[in-house]
């Protein structure tokens, strides 16, 4: 397996929300080349909502599509926060939730191209109302309560286009493929 190697980092912009960075890197045959990456670059959670046969799909405009996508709630993990802590803090915010259980179901990459981020995808069941805390000021989110039977053709129909929706949907497939063969 051939390994690069970091000769150098510049930063070369910075913003609340991002820090890049050009790295000098040294490739497997000596040749070096610059690279860029997210300094920084936090870890996030999704969370899976379930009740009975429906599982919670949230709506919320993205600027950079110009188009509402549906999403599962979540959002970054602060610096520091327990990725579990960070999860149920973003239901709370995002869906006015709170779990009486909550399960791990994994991670992904979220661009293991330009960062080592994770998305922690979580499942919430038994949920109660939370007081929601508000999320950022550019949100505006609407919740849904979908038949769980309904995301596949959703997804075929190109209704979920969200990497994340996507990458939540497989490890919690995986899930309940494992729980059944228990």
């Amino acid at each position: 397996m051939s390994v690069w190697k970091k000769i150098s980092s510049t930063k070369i912009f910075s913003h609340p929300r991002l820090t890049l960075a050009e790295d000098i890197v040294e490739l497997p045959d000596g040749t070096n080349v610059p690279y860029l990456t997210f300094v920084d670059y936090a870890d996030s959670a999704t969370i899976i909502c379930t009740r009975r046969d429906e599982i919670l799909l949230q709506k919320e405009y993205s600027y950079p599509p110009d188009e509402i996508l549906y999403q599962f709630p979540g959002g970054k993990i602060e610096a520091g926060e327990d990725i579990t802590a960070g999860a149920l803090r973003e239901l709370a915010e995002e869906a006015g939730l709170k779990p009486k259980q909550i399960v791990n179901l994994g991670w992904v990459y979220v661009d293991n191209r330009r960062s080592a981020a994770k998305m922690h995808v979580f499942l919430a069941t038994e949920l109660e109302e939370a007081e929601s805390t508000g999320g950022d000021l550019e949100e505006e989110i609407t919740s849904h309560w979908t038949k769980i039977q309904d995301i596949p053709s959703m997804i075929a129909s190109g209704e979920l286009p969200n990497y994340s929706v996507l990458a939540a949907w497989s490890l919690y497939q995986a899930y309940e493929r494992g729980a059944e063969a228990q």
